[in-house]
């Protein structure tokens, strides 16, 4: 009796591809031919009945909290990424994008976001202190080797100014021991005179401009004190709120919708929704941290998502046959 029922269900079968061999893939046909010569029954059956990879799940763009800066639009872009990990990695349809599908995918607002955007804020404001205090310890560089050329210049006019002033006042005395200088000596006594009386109004300048660096760099060190500052008391907040491990649902499939409720970077919001299409496909998370399906969004591929082992058994465990490239 059995065997009549096969011999039937192979007839229709039969059939069946004979007038819809056109509409039938080619993958498909080759499945059918390869259980028949193998007279894999079941795996027939499996072919001709669809299983749960067979159709695409199809899902829709729901709910945007506005205050997550990103539009519907760009949620529909970002889901259909999402999928296309699944899809191109297995060489399946799984996933379809149909406005009018049941399953919605949501952005939901609430504190884990808040706490994310706040976050954020602070991780900026510390980004711009470092940016500052970098700015700052380079602009005193510049004025600081500035300073040391001006004061090694100073110290060595100074010298030559104190040798010259000390040679003019012993000729001085000299003249004056001798009851006078004569007409030419007087004459360069007062050329030299003069001379010094320059070179002492220029130290005079270089001194001013020497103590204008000192000023400059006591304000660019008072600055950097306060930066430093400000660094320290926000780098103590953000210790303080966000230092810990800050593990937090990202996403839940309910069975109904999927609700996403946190994320810091768009690749950071395709994952997860990639997650959980996952689960609203069927599966559970796998144990290693690198898998899509891992309990964790941290040591995944963010730039280049990639499905592991782990995640290829779990839709094989569902029923699904995969075609991986």
């Amino acid at each position: 009796m059995k065997k009549v029922l096969i011999l039937i269900f192979i007839i229709i079968v039969g059939l069946g591809v004979y007038k819809f061999k056109d509409a039938i893939p080619d993958r498909v046909k080759n499945r059918l031919a390869v259980a028949v010569k193998e007279k894999n029954w079941e795996n027939l059956v499996n072919v001709v009945i669809p299983g749960k990879c067979d159709e695409p799940f199809q899902y829709s763009i729901g709910g945007v909290d506005s205050r997550f800066n990103i539009n519907q639009e760009e949620l529909a872009a970002i889901a259909k990424m999402a999928e296309n990990i699944w899809d191109s990695q297995t060489g399946r349809n799984l996933f379809e994008y149909n406005p009018d599908a049941p399953l919605k995918i949501n952005l939901v607002f609430d504190e884990r976001q808040q706490q994310t955007m706040a976050a954020e804020t602070l991780e900026q404001k510390l980004e711009k202190l470092k940016l500052s205090d970098a700015g700052l310890k380079k602009q005193y560089d510049l004025i600081y080797g500035a300073y040391s050329k001006k004061v090694d210049a100073y110290n060595s006019s100074a010298k030559k100014y104190e040798s010259k002033l000390n040679n003019y006042n012993k000729d001085v005395i000299y003249w004056n021991q001798q009851g006078g200088a004569p007409p030419d000596e007087y004459d360069k006594l007062q050329k030299r005179k003069k001379d010094m009386e320059a070179m002492f109004k220029d130290l005079e300048k270089r001194r001013k401009e020497i103590n204008n660096l000192i000023a400059e760099m006591n304000a660019l060190a008072n600055k950097e004190s306060q930066i430093a500052g400000d660094y320290n008391s926000a780098a103590a907040t953000y210790r303080s709120k966000y230092g810990g491990s800050r593990e937090f649902e990202k996403g839940i499939y309910n069975g109904q919708e999927i609700n996403i409720y946190q994320f810091e970077e768009k690749s950071d919001l395709e994952l997860t929704i990639a997650h959980e299409l996952g689960h609203a496909l069927g599966a559970g998370h796998v144990e290693n941290p690198q898998s899509l399906m891992y309990y964790l969004m941290a040591d995944q591929n963010m730039d280049k998502p990639k499905l592991t082992v782990e995640d290829m058994k779990a839709l094989s465990e569902l029923g699904c046959e995969l075609y991986p490239n």
